[in-house]
């Protein structure tokens, strides 16, 4: 049997597939091209410590799902806006399917949710990801921070699911932005002197 025409004919049936598909049944072919909308949410954040003492460390422990469809792929970023490099934090535990990726002051980051644009950091910050992260899944990651210097401590928490397409796939949905041109939700710790 001659491989030009098999090759060929197979060509033709899903030429013919891909018609009928689009023109005579679009309702089911068109169900396939709807991108998926994750909708990724923090469920908890748990400090061990309000106040510390200059030398002394903290705990923190990030919790968060996804409660839409299956992201491609999904991250919870820990910023510490007044932090020097991410020297201070341990990544203690976690059960993401990556390892979290440390983010220092210069390194290229994606900002304003679409992963087009690039800055650089201004601050460091840990990034933890799940690739996929499908529905009802749920990671954690606990840090201990030693801040460098008295006075408040500042972290930044939220999370992105890709595709982004929509408010429903970043975490928190408003607030205070930050350098990524993200919505974030603010957590404090006093540093005392010792």
């Amino acid at each position: 049997m001659n491989t030009r025409l098999v090759a060929g004919g197979a060509v033709a049936a899903a030429v013919i597939y891909f018609a009928l598909a689009v023109f005579f049944l679009p309702q089911p072919y068109s169900l396939t091209l709807v991108p998926p909308r994750p909708a990724p949410v923090i469920t908890s954040v748990t400090l061990s410590n309000d106040t510390i003492a200059l030398g002394g460390e903290f705990s923190i422990r990030v919790s968060a799902a996804n409660r839409g469809d299956p992201a491609d792929l999904q991250l919870v970023s820990i910023a510490f806006p007044n932090a020097t490099s991410t020297a201070i934090v341990t990544v203690n535990d976690h059960n993401f399917k990556q390892t979290p990726l440390p983010i220092n002051r210069g390194d290229p980051i994606a900002a304003s949710y679409t992963g087009i644009q690039n800055i650089e950091a201004g601050y460091p910050a840990i990034e933890a990801q799940s690739r996929p992260w499908e529905p009802g899944e749920a990671f954690n990651i606990d840090l201990s921070i030693k801040p460098e210097g008295e006075g408040r401590f500042v972290i930044f928490v939220k999370a992105v699911g890709l595709p982004h397409n929509g408010d429903q796939a970043h975490y928190p949905a408003g607030g205070i932005l930050d350098q990524q041109n993200e919505y974030v939700d603010v957590y404090e710790v006093t540093v005392t002197k010792p």
